[in-house]
């Protein structure tokens, strides 16, 4: 047989003390090599098998052992090699060696899986002897002597093929245990990157929790210390401010124009740095506040706004389109437009004065402005006016705290917005600042608000 068909044959070894037997096996099994060689030259004559010859025979590969010693050390040397028998034939009696039971016993010992049939004339064993000593099994049939060389073809084809399924469900359950092996062992991975990610994820969430804490704890020092700043100078500003109005009520007829001139300025002083410190808690409260946002109707609020500031009768504040609705605390929108619009009054040096408030949307956001025909700014001071205490001293009248702007800077950013000035010295100034776009609902009506006469 060529070693392309050893690689197909079915494998089989006899072991059996009777040559004759050995002989008897090859000539049932074992294809002649002349007969193959004449069957395939008559199917590529004729184009088809003759007659009588309707199904070829399976091919095998036989190999014989004369004791079960002998038998079991080729069983092991088939199974070294990586070609193990799928089927032996074991005869019951072999003198002077073991018996077949011995041998099957030692056979199965090495290649559990094989499958075997015993060939017996005697009965030496009852089956549950056999049953006994080898176990019930699927892989044993009895096969009594003498037998037909049909029932021998019918049980090699049978048992050599039920090898191969098992063989093939026993590979494929390998395999398929390698994957589930492979696979859990890809998920234990993950697992523990997952375990891993988790335990960094709650590191990380107490330390935010840590810091919130302590922020908090900073936020109450600060507010606390703010209140107790607070009353602690406001209470002796309180004290010389009344000290000095009753010198200036009792005794302005005994005090010279000079020194009640020094007594003005004592109170000028004492009333700004009265704002002042109230500028320095509103702006530490800004941001702070724990007010829930609302939506709030811009075309409604304004007026409000306007309305506490009481403008004079030669200042028009007028709203110039349609307001929207936006989703913002009310107490920092009165900041945020108060403080702007107050700034627009305080420093207004024309006879007849005016304001716009005006808002159009622009890239997502809503995009406000507050604009007047007041003394303008120059451009070197755009970007200073909006940092603490840098107020401009436009006129002797009012002099600012330089707070205004700066709080009014901290709560457009709070909100994810933008502020910022565009000026003209002599001409005016106008306000930008912008928040987020959330409100879409606006009236259709033009609010004027305070028009001059």
């Amino acid at each position: 047989m060529s070693d392309a068909g050893k690689e197909t044959a079915h494998r089989i070894l006899v072991i059996d003390d009777n040559p004759s037997i050995h002989k008897d096996f090859e000539t049932t099994l074992v294809e002649d090599e002349m007969n193959t060689s004449l069957n395939t030259l008559r199917t590529e004559v004729f184009g088809e098998r003759l007659a009588g010859d309707h199904t070829a025979k399976n091919t095998y590969e036989l190999d014989f052992a004369s004791q079960g010693e002998q038998g079991c050390e080729k069983i092991q040397l088939a199974c070294t090699q990586g070609r193990p028998y799928e089927l032996a034939f074991v005869d019951m009696r072999m003198p002077p060696g073991w018996d077949g039971l011995k041998t099957i016993e030692q056979l199965w010992r090495i290649d559990p899986n094989v499958q075997v049939v015993i060939c017996t004339a005697y009965s030496d064993y009852t089956w549950e002897e056999i049953t006994t000593r080898l176990g019930k099994s699927q892989n044993l049939l009895i096969l009594k002597k003498p037998f037909d060389s049909a029932e021998v073809a019918q049980l090699a084809s049978a048992l050599t093929e039920k090898w191969v399924l098992a063989r093939q469900a026993s590979l494929k359950n390998e395999q398929l245990e390698r994957m589930v092996k492979e696979r859990t062992d890809e998920l234990a991975g993950i697992n523990e990157q997952l375990k891993i990610e988790i335990a960094e994820r709650e590191q990380a969430q107490q330390g935010q929790i840590e810091l919130i804490k302590t922020v908090d704890n900073v936020n109450r020092e600060l507010k606390d210390f703010v209140s107790i700043v607070s009353h602690d100078l406001k209470a002796p500003l309180r004290g010389i401010k009344t000290l000095a109005t009753w010198v200036l009520d009792d005794s302005s007829d005994k005090l010279g124009e000079q020194a009640s001139e020094q007594m003005n300025l004592l109170l000028d002083r004492v009333e700004r740095t009265y704002k002042l410190i109230e500028g320095v808690i509103e702006y530490s409260r800004a941001g702070r506040t724990e007010e829930r946002p609302l939506r709030v109707e811009l075309d409604k609020f304004i007026p409000e706004a306007i309305d506490m500031l009481a403008p004079p009768e030669n200042i028009s504040i007028t709203i110039e389109n349609e307001m929207p609705v936006v989703d913002c605390e009310e107490t920092h929108l009165m900041q945020l437009f108060q403080n702007l619009l107050s700034n627009a009054i305080k420093y207004m040096d024309k006879p007849q004065g005016w304001i716009k408030v005006a808002c159009i949307e622009q890239d997502g956001f809503w995009k406000f402005s507050v604009a007047d025909n007041g003394p303008g700014i120059e451009e070197k001071h755009f970007e200073r006016i909006f940092k603490m205490f840098a107020a401009l001293s436009v006129t002797d009248e009012f002099k600012g705290t330089g707070i205004g702007l700066t709080v009014a800077k901290k709560i457009v950013e709070l909100h994810g917005g933008d502020i910022w000035v565009e000026s003209e010295v002599g001409k005016g100034s106008t306000f930008f600042f912008t928040l987020p776009r959330q409100g879409k609902g606006v009236k259709n009506a033009k609010i004027q608000a305070n028009t001059a006469c």
